[in-house]
């Protein structure tokens, strides 16, 4: 009687990302209180700023710090020193939120925890759809020898927006009616993507659509709204219409950044 052929493993698989169940940052974001997260600019921001505020915002008990880019260059080289030096610093969960590079898939950075992979449904390019994700995972495993958490997002963006348009094919989400909205969380609760980002370049997401969102997704899909938050209005008007977090970013690129800093974070729930 004939024995069956016995499968052997002859190459060395990287131990995966486990995307059955929720990471540590995944579960962190889920349990913190909700409130505003700060965004850097890694390559506009000098990493000894960047340091400075994740000390600050680790001593205020912020949920995370999230390092984001529409634009960058040379990424490694620039990237890991700056992580480490947060790191050292700071206990903050440290996000990467960058686009997709067709060829590379998303960027990613040694010593990060997780990282955001934005599925733009309102682009023009399958690619920056769902292709990207594909790619990321083939190319991940001889960039990097231990995997980041990988936290599914979808990513939308609202009002004209030409610089993201022109990158990655992006057509602003209609707000005169919530069909196309619809639409979007539909495929947002059915493929079970963790996170939403709401984001608009030069005005504001309209808080109904936030209120809209919120009362739609699944309850433990987290809400991310960000653009043109400045004042700690901006912040609690998106709090009171269902966001998790409101990200802030430009709000402290500026000299008197400790100042506004301590106006947005004042009354947090």
């Amino acid at each position: 009687m004939k024995s069956s052929p016995q499968l052997v493993q002859r190459t060395q698989v990287p131990a995966a990302p486990t995307l059955l169940g929720p990471g540590d940052v995944l579960t962190r974001l889920r349990g913190h209180r909700r409130g505003p997260v700060h965004i850097i600019d890694p390559f506009k921001v000098p990493q000894e700023e960047a340091v400075e505020k994740a000390k600050i915002l680790d001593d205020l008990g912020y949920p995370a710090l999230i390092l984001a880019s529409t634009d960058y260059e040379s990424f490694e080289s620039r990237m890991d020193p700056y992580i480490a030096a947060i790191k050292e610093a700071s206990s903050l969960p440290v996000l990467l939120h960058f686009p997709p590079r067709k060829g590379l898939g998303f960027p990613l950075a040694r010593g990060a925890d997780a990282v955001m992979l934005p599925a733009l449904l309102g682009s023009r390019d399958d690619y920056y759809v769902w292709k990207s994700y594909l790619e990321t995972l083939v190319n991940l495993p001889g960039l990097s020898e231990s995997w980041p958490e990988l936290l599914l997002t979808v990513a939308l963006t609202f009002g004209e927006d030409d610089k993201t348009g022109d990158l990655l094919g992006t057509v602003p989400v209609a707000t005169t009616t919530t069909e196309q909205i619809d639409q979007y969380i539909a495929v947002t609760r059915s493929f079970g993507f963790h996170m939403v980002y709401l984001y608009s370049r030069y005005t504001q997401v309209p808080s109904d659509v936030v209120r809209h969102f919120r009362r739609r997704l699944h309850p433990d899909q987290i809400l991310f709204v960000s653009g043109n938050v400045r004042r700690r209005e901006h912040v609690t008007a998106y709090l009171e219409a269902g966001a998790d977090y409101v990200g802030f970013a430009g709000a402290l690129e500026q000299g008197d950044w400790r100042s506004t800093l301590g106006e947005i974070t004042a009354g947090r729930p």
